[in-house]
């Protein structure tokens, strides 16, 4: 049973190498109820590689997950199986199936998976996909979508699931840059509403407005922790702040 202060999910130790190449080394970190942790850090760096460890969709060679307190074995694949439904997943790319409706790809796993019946699952797509503003486009298909339109898509689709916790890999990065903001939209409409996440990011300044915490990660190293105004105004580690001067003056405060 999850005390007050209890972190939703927590992580400790996670390793992971490719060869003899280390990608992720002993990452520990928690997330609490609503709240909405930034990964930073330059590519190459393992945010991609922490957001799947915590989700197994790669395996991790050494570590520990726990979900509200329980912690997730693997090799338990009922468990694994309901964790993961848990732990909504946003990718970069989308992910979507390019045969289906928007309306479709967000009701097929709440048949398939949570055996909804298929009213049910259609009048839950359609909230979903209204609460990403998407009401106007559920009969199209990801062709006939613009980037934008199917990352929200892909984010009520991993809403319908009702997840404890959202992982959101660089979610905007393949987006045009007047698309971003419509998916950050969203993104900060969820925070407002309590989704607790776990977000990487090369969006500085919506970062450094909307984050309870920032995680700078360097060469699958976590380097250093802490507010948004710790991170940005006063890090301790010469790293973070030789890479957040970097970036702020690349990108400025843009969102």
């Amino acid at each position: 049973m999850m005390t007050e202060r209890e972190p939703v999910l927590r992580v400790e130790n996670l390793t992971k190498k490719y060869g003899e190449k280390v990608v992720l080394k002993d990452a520990t970190l928690s997330v609490h109820e609503g709240e909405l942790k930034m990964l930073i850090g330059p590519s190459g760096g393992g945010k991609s590689t922490l957001l799947q460890c915590i989700n197994f969709l790669v395996t991790p060679d050494r570590g520990r997950v726990w979900l509200k307190g329980k912690e997730i074995i693997k090799a338990r694949k009922r468990d694994l199986y309901a964790y993961r439904q848990n732990v909504g997943m946003i990718f970069q790319d989308f992910n979507l199936f390019d045969h289906l409706t928007a309306l479709r790809n967000v009701e097929i796993g709440l048949i398939r998976v949570k055996k909804m019946r298929k009213d049910e699952a259609r009048q839950k797509a359609m909230y979903e996909l209204e609460r990403v503003d998407l009401k106007e486009h559920v009969s199209k298909y990801p062709a006939q979508l613009s980037g934008g339109q199917k990352q929200r898509v892909s984010i009520a689709r991993a809403l319908a699931m009702d997840p404890e916790v959202m992982l959101l890999d660089e979610p905007t990065s393949a987006l045009d840059p007047e698309l971003i903001s419509e998916v950050l939209a969203v993104i900060k409409d969820l925070r407002a509403n309590g989704m607790t996440m776990i977000m990487s990011t090369h969006q500085i300044g919506f970062a450094r407005e909307m984050a309870d915490e920032i995680v700078f990660l360097e060469d699958g190293n976590i380097i250093e922790v802490g507010t948004s105004e710790k991170i940005f105004s006063r890090a301790e580690n010469w790293r973070t702040r030789e890479f957040c001067s970097k970036i702020i003056e690349l990108y400025g405060n843009s969102r």
